[in-house]
């Protein structure tokens, strides 16, 4: 069964590491003023809207989608933390709880991105070549969030770490 050891584990820690400056540098843009943000960070954010025409990233944002970042600062971004935190202990003590916030985790942030593919899918003034690049980039916030809910659903263990018992 799939556990989070290994090559598993070292892919989701790079994913939430890396997940947590982008939510707080560019998606938070989507959310919060961005008065809030050096103009640097703000010319990142309009170059990348406009280079890869990301109608979904460009300002102002639509209400839709804001709620959806939203989603992402208040929820998921303190559980990318969390996640850090469980996957460098491993241990057996943090098990249930972890396994229920991925399992919690991993559907709330596959379920928006649905809408956000819709979104991104549909868009009449991108080709088709530029949908699969916005696709590469959003795929793998739809991927592993679902990687992880399966890991969570068949394994009640999800570090793999064997309990030890003590014989007398």
């Amino acid at each position: 069964m799939p556990t989070l050891q290994g090559h598993t584990r070292t892919a989701f820690l790079c994913f939430f590491i890396s997940h947590i400056p982008i939510t707080l540098i560019m998606d938070g843009q989507a959310f919060f003023s961005r008065d809030l943000y050096p103009q640097v960070l703000r010319d990142v954010g309009d170059w990348y809207a406009s280079t890869f025409k990301d109608k979904l990233m460009a300002h102002p944002p639509q209400p839709w989608f804001s709620s959806m970042v939203a989603i992402e600062v208040l929820f998921q971004l303190p559980f990318f933390f969390v996640a850090v935190y469980a996957m460098l202990q491993q241990s057996k003590d943090w098990d249930g709880l972890f396994r229920s916030l991925c399992i919690i985790y991993g559907s709330s942030t596959a379920t928006t991105l649905v809408p956000i593919f819709a979104s991104l899918l549909t868009d009449q003034d991108t080709t088709v070549g530029e949908k699969g690049v916005l696709l590469g980039f959003y795929l793998p916030y739809f991927l592993f969030p679902l990687w992880l809910v399966v890991i969570a659903v068949c394994e009640e263990n999800v570090f793999g770490v064997k309990s030890v018992s003590k014989e007398d």
